[in-house]
């Protein structure tokens, strides 16, 4: 690692292997000894005032409206997660895999890895009771890394090895940050549990910090960022800031990522944990709004749709795209619990009014979408 770049008093420290072969970033204990001026605690105060405002949308809502509006959401930050990484899945993709079996070998791993990290976030957002521990991490670890690239670094259990985050082709002695030694990692993330259930620290700075923590313990062979990136949400979510996993804050960091790595390598660097929190908030206003908006045009389209003078088995299929804008006239069937002939009958009357459109240009096996659900989703 290269030590002259790291000017660190606060956030850690630089140490030396046993063998003194290569050098290491060691991070203290959680809490920091932090104070911050008037303008980061008027943008956490910005910050909470908007997450209210989204969390107070969704309580309005009834159930049956969050579970066919809200779907999309974990859907976003699975893809924009993911995408930061390196995953070339988009929701569309997803969607269309719901439907027709995907064929193409990387393009199925790649789905595969969105599916995980939606999955592990339900998981999360939907446990009960309000502690957050070493059990439910490994868990989600699990769930994360099942049958995707990575499956053999030994998924839900901490490394055995030692790791380097930089450039390929880089080595202990080269790459920009090399997190501590495999068999430290335990000590340091129980020590950040016990800050992340402390009472005692603003959760929205918990939240940000315990991301920063997380990533420099960097405890698992792979798939670190992706599980750093569910903490957040985990902490949201148990602090009762925000009840539903409605904001999707990768989408923000994967249009900026290489600021976000910046940032989390320059509190290593330099201490500069203002520069840090301050993109960390920047994210949480600016994802809730976007949340708030996407909410309102969702709602205004199922108003719309509803509105129509039509059928019972209509209706049902017409929420039913808010869940998957995708359809073939046998999914039809299904939801609406008719006989194919009716279902492909409901389908022609909606591409009739402009509503599905066709996307194979085949007479067969023919796959329907909703453009106005899609261009709401990637509206935001």
């Amino acid at each position: 690692m290269k030590e002259e770049n790291y000017h660190p008093v606060i956030s850690g420290q630089i140490r030396y292997s046993d063998n003194g072969e290569f050098s290491y970033f060691w991070p203290n204990d959680l809490p920091f000894d932090l104070e911050f001026d008037k303008r980061i605690y008027k943008k956490i105060e910005t910050a909470i005032i908007t997450l209210s405002k989204l969390d107070g949308k969704v309580s309005q809502m009834t159930e049956q409206e969050r579970n066919i509006l809200l779907v999309p959401f974990v859907l976003m930050e699975s893809t924009e997660s993911s995408a930061i990484e390196g995953t070339g899945t988009t929701m569309e993709d997803i969607y269309r895999s719901e439907r027709v079996e995907e064929t193409d070998p990387r393009k199925l791993m790649d789905n595969l890895e969105v599916l995980n990290y939606r999955n592990a976030l339900n998981h999360a957002t939907s446990m009960n009771g309000d502690t957050i521990d070493e059990d439910l991490l490994l868990e989600l670890h699990r769930i994360l890394m099942k049958g995707v690239r990575g499956e053999n670094k030994n998924p839900g259990t901490y490394r055995s090895v030692q790791v380097l985050v930089g450039n390929r082709g880089d080595t202990l002695e080269s790459a920009r940050f090399v997190p501590m030694p495999p068999e430290q990692v335990p000590w340091k993330i129980r020590n950040l549990f016990e800050y992340i259930n402390s009472p005692d620290e603003n959760t929205l700075i918990s939240a940000a910090l315990s991301h920063y923590q997380f990533e420099t313990i960097h405890p698992f062979t792979d798939g670190n960022g992706r599980m750093g990136r569910l903490l957040i949400m985990l902490i949201l979510s148990k602090s009762g800031i925000l009840e539903h996993p409605v904001l999707y804050l990768s989408g923000y960091f994967n249009n900026r990522r290489e600021e976000y790595i910046e940032r989390l390598n320059r509190v290593r660097e330099e201490d500069d944990f203002r520069g840090w929190i301050d993109m960390f908030l920047d994210a949480l206003i600016e994802q809730s709004q976007s949340s708030i908006r996407m909410i309102d045009s969702l709602f205004q389209l199922r108003q719309r749709f509803h509105s129509m003078d039509t059928d019972r088995h209509t209706l049902q299929l017409l929420d039913s795209l808010f869940v998957n804008p995708f359809v073939r006239k046998a999914d039809v069937a299904d939801i609406c619990n008719v006989h194919l002939s009716t279902a492909g009958k409901i389908v022609n009357d909606l591409v009739d009014a402009g509503i599905l459109s066709e996307t194979t240009g085949k007479r067969r096996n023919q796959l329907f979408v909703c453009r106005e659900i899609m261009n709401v989703l990637n509206s935001y």
